[in-house]
C-alpha cells in the first residue's frame, strides 16, 4: 500500500511538473529554407559570442555559411561568411571561447579547416589541410581545458589538437594512442576502432574525450549516380514492388565496434573509463554489459547538468539511450528511446542545459508510412532522473514532409544544435541532404534531391 502510495505522488508530481512548462510552452520558426539557400540542409552548429547567436550551415553544393542574429527574430539574420565550395562543406563546429574569440571548424575532404574571429565579421584561417594530416576532414568539437584549447579530429583515426593562442595548433601525442583499440571486421581484418573524437568535455577537472567508430560516408555527400554506387552493406530503409527507394542512413558507414570514453587530467596522459578493457568493467560502448543496446557506435552529444556528466548515443540498431555518471567511472542508463516504444529516433544529437532543465535533440527518419517516423522530437527534465524525461515536440515542429525518391520522409528529421540567446532556446534542424541520386521522376537518371528544402531555426516561446 505504501509502495502504491509512493508511486502515485510520484507520478502526479511529474504531470504537474510536465503541465506547468507544456501548456505555456510553444514553437515559433524564426529561419526557414536555409535562411533563404535551400542548400544549407543543415544547422549543423550554433554557438553565442558577444551578445549574438551563431549558426553554422552543412551545405555541400555550393559551401558552408555562417549567419548570426542579436536578437533571434525572423528577418534579423545576417550572413558573416561564405566559405568557397571546394575549401568547406560545412561548418561541424562552433566555440565561444569566452569573448576572446569564436572558432569555427569546416568539414572539408581535402583536410578540415579552423576559422577565428574577434569581432564575428572579420575571419581568420588558422588552420587548414586537416591541421597537417589531410586524412582529418573534420573537426567536430572544441572545449577550453587548462591553458589551452582542444580540438578532436579524426576521419579514419581519432586524433587531439591543442593550441594555447588559437593560431597555432599542434597534435597531443596522448598516452596511450586513441587509436590503440583495435576491432575485427566481418571480414576478419583487424581495424583501428576510434576513428573520431566526436565530443569533449570537462567534468570535476578533467577533460573527456568521446569516440566515434564511424562518420560520415564521403562518397555518400558527393552523391551516388546510381543506386549500384550505394555503400556495400548498405540497404533501403522502404521500398515497393517497382521501385528502390533512397535511404539517408546510407551517409553513415557501418562499424564493428563501439565508441569509448577516455578522461585526462592534463590533456596528455589518458585513463580509459568506458571501452574494451576498461578497469571499471563498462564494457565497449556499454554493448559488452547492456545486451539491449549492441551497436552503440558514437557518442553525438554530452552536457554538465545538475552534477553529473551526461552522454547521449549513436545507435545502428535504433536504441539510442542517454547515460550519467557523477565519477566518470560508473554509468547509469536514463533515458532509452526504444523502451519508449520510440523505435527511429537514431541519434540522441544534441543535449543542452537551459533553465533548470536538460532539453534532448534526437535524430528520427524513415518512411512516414512506417509507426514512430516522426521527424526530430525534443525532449527535456528538470532532473535528469530516470522516468522523468517527457515530450516537448514529436513532428520535426509543424508535421511537413518531403520526397527522397519515392520515399516520403519527415522534413525536419533531426535537432543538429541547441543555442541559447538572452534567456531564449533556439532549436536549428536538419533536412534532406542536397545530393546526387537516382530521380524516379527521371527513370532514375541523378539529379540533385533536396536542393528545394532548407534547414530551419525554431525558438521556444512562453
Amino acid at each position: 500500500m505504501k509502495a502504491d502510495l509512493k508511486i502515485f505522488i510520484a507520478v502526479s508530481l511529474l504531470v504537474l511538473l510536465i503541465s506547468q512548462y507544456s501548456s505555456a510552452e510553444s514553437w515559433r520558426r524564426v529561419v526557414e529554407n536555409g535562411f533563404g539557400n535551400p542548400a544549407n540542409d543543415y544547422i549543423w552548429s550554433m554557438a553565442t559570442f558577444k551578445g549574438k547567436l551563431y549558426a553554422g550551415t552543412l551545405n555541400s553544393l555550393n559551401g558552408a555559411e555562417i549567419w548570426c542574429s542579436s536578437s533571434g527574430e525572423e528577418g534579423s539574420w545576417e550572413r558573416v561568411y561564405k566559405s568557397p565550395a571546394d575549401q568547406s562543406w560545412g561548418i561541424r563546429c562552433l566555440y565561444a571561447d569566452g569573448d576572446r574569440a569564436l572558432y569555427a571548424c569546416g568539414f572539408n575532404v581535402l583536410g578540415a579547416t579552423i576559422l577565428r574571429t574577434e569581432n564575428g565579421k572579420r575571419w581568420v584561417t588558422v588552420a587548414r589541410g586537416g591541421l597537417g594530416n589531410r586524412s582529418n576532414y573534420t573537426i567536430r568539437c572544441m572545449i577550453r581545458f587548462g591553458d589551452y584549447l582542444y580540438a578532436g579530429a579524426g576521419s579514419d583515426k581519432a586524433q587531439l589538437y591543442r593550441s594555447r593562442d588559437g593560431f597555432n595548433w599542434s597534435l597531443v601525442k596522448t598516452e596511450p594512442d586513441f587509436g590503440s583499440t583495435k576491432v575485427r571486421e566481418l571480414s576478419g581484418n583487424m581495424v583501428t576502432n576510434n576513428v573520431l573524437i566526436g565530443e569533449l568535455a570537462v567534468f570535476r577537472d578533467q577533460l573527456y574525450a568521446f569516440t566515434w567508430t564511424a562518420d560520415f560516408n564521403i562518397q555518400s555527400l558527393r552523391g551516388f549516380k546510381n543506386l549500384e554506387d550505394r555503400p556495400q552493406g548498405s540497404e533501403s530503409i522502404g521500398q515497393d514492388s517497382e521501385h528502390m527507394e533512397f535511404d539517408p542512413l546510407q551517409l553513415i558507414r557501418p562499424a564493428p565496434g563501439a565508441f569509448e570514453v577516455w578522461r585526462s587530467s592534463d590533456g596528455d596522459n589518458w585513463e580509459k573509463v568506458v571501452g574494451d578493457g576498461d578497469p571499471y568493467g563498462n564494457g565497449m560502448g556499454f554493448s559488452q554489459y547492456d545486451q539491449e543496446n549492441m551497436a552503440n557506435d558514437a557518442v553525438t552529444s554530452t552536457a554538465v547538468f545538475n552534477g553529473y556528466l551526461y552522454l547521449g548515443t549513436e545507435n545502428a540498431n535504433s536504441k539510442s539511450s542517454i547515460w550519467r555518471t557523477a565519477d566518470g567511472t560508473q554509468w547509469e542508463k536514463v533515458l532509452d528511446f526504444f523502451s519508449l516504444g520510440e523505435k527511429y529516433n537514431h541519434y540522441i544529437w544534441r543535449l543542452i542545459p537551459f533553465q533548470g532543465r536538460l532539453f534532448v535533440g534526437t535524430f528520427n527518419v524513415g518512411p512516414k508510412t512506417l509507426p514512430k517516423v516522426t521527424g526530430a522530437q525534443v525532449w527535456a527534465s528538470a532532473s535528469g532522473e530516470a522516468g522523468t524525461f517527457y515530450n516537448l515536440v514529436h513532428d520535426g515542429f509543424d508535421g511537413e514532409s518531403i520526397f527522397a525518391s519515392y520515399i516520403r520522409i519527415p522534413k525536419n528529421y533531426g535537432i543538429r544544435a541547441f543555442g541559447i540567446l538572452r534567456g531564449s532556446l533556439f532549436a536549428g534542424t536538419a533536412t534532406m541532404l542536397s545530393i546526387m541520386a537516382p530521380d524516379p521522376k527521371l527513370g532514375g537518371a541523378p539529379s540533385v534531391m533536396g536542393k528545394d528544402t532548407g534547414c530551419e531555426i525554431w525558438r521556444l516561446v512562453y
